[in-house]
């Protein structure tokens, strides 16, 4: 259910390119020339994964045509299912004090307590919802911004089959049940 979410939201063509998404880079440039500022990224996760691995966070065309070009070289090295491994396993997800939680598993931890496997499907939407940004989504000093998140994305899940009217109903109304605080 976290694959199928991840990639629902975050890169819907993920086992049909080859690093990266010409259509999606146009759409994100057209509706972020629209707004006049970024609205939307048109990054695959093998960019992502590549700018987290091998790049810098600097936003220059130098940077990105970089990205593009190293994630089409990974996807002829490296398997779908593993790209994407290494992307669940490296993408920052929060922060602790000086440490930064990467990767799903450590995230589980984090920020409900539990390992991965025992999540429900509305921690796991949680989880999903920080990849965009975890400061702005952080649960503890933005519940209300976090919450809306996740239900966004449980309603995008509810859209695409991956829960049931039950579930989804029963989710969409509980609480985040994080942690009580930060303490790891």
């Amino acid at each position: 259910l976290l694959l199928d979410t991840l990639i629902l939201i975050e890169d819907r063509n993920f086992y049909h390119h080859q690093g990266i998404s010409p259509v999606s880079i146009l759409r994100a440039l057209y509706n972020n020339i629209s707004a006049g500022r970024t609205v939307q990224g048109g990054s695959t996760l093998t960019q992502q994964l590549v700018k987290n691995m091998f790049l810098t966070r600097e936003r220059t065309l130098i940077r990105k045509i970089k990205e593009a070009l190293m994630a089409l070289i990974i996807e002829v090295r490296y398997s779908k299912d593993q790209l994407l491994e290494a992307y669940i396993n490296e993408v920052y997800l929060g922060q602790h004090y000086a440490n930064g939680i990467y990767g799903f598993g450590l995230a589980a931890k984090f920020y409900f307590g539990k390992p991965l496997a025992e999540l429900s499907s509305g921690q796991m939407a949680l989880l999903v919802a920080q990849v965009k940004g975890p400061s702005y989504y952080d649960p503890w000093r933005h519940p209300k911004r976090a919450k809306q998140r996740r239900d966004l994305i449980l309603r995008l899940m509810f859209e695409q089959n991956l829960l049931s009217v039950k579930e989804f109903e029963q989710t969409l109304t509980s609480p985040l049940s994080i942690r009580k605080n930060r303490r790891f």
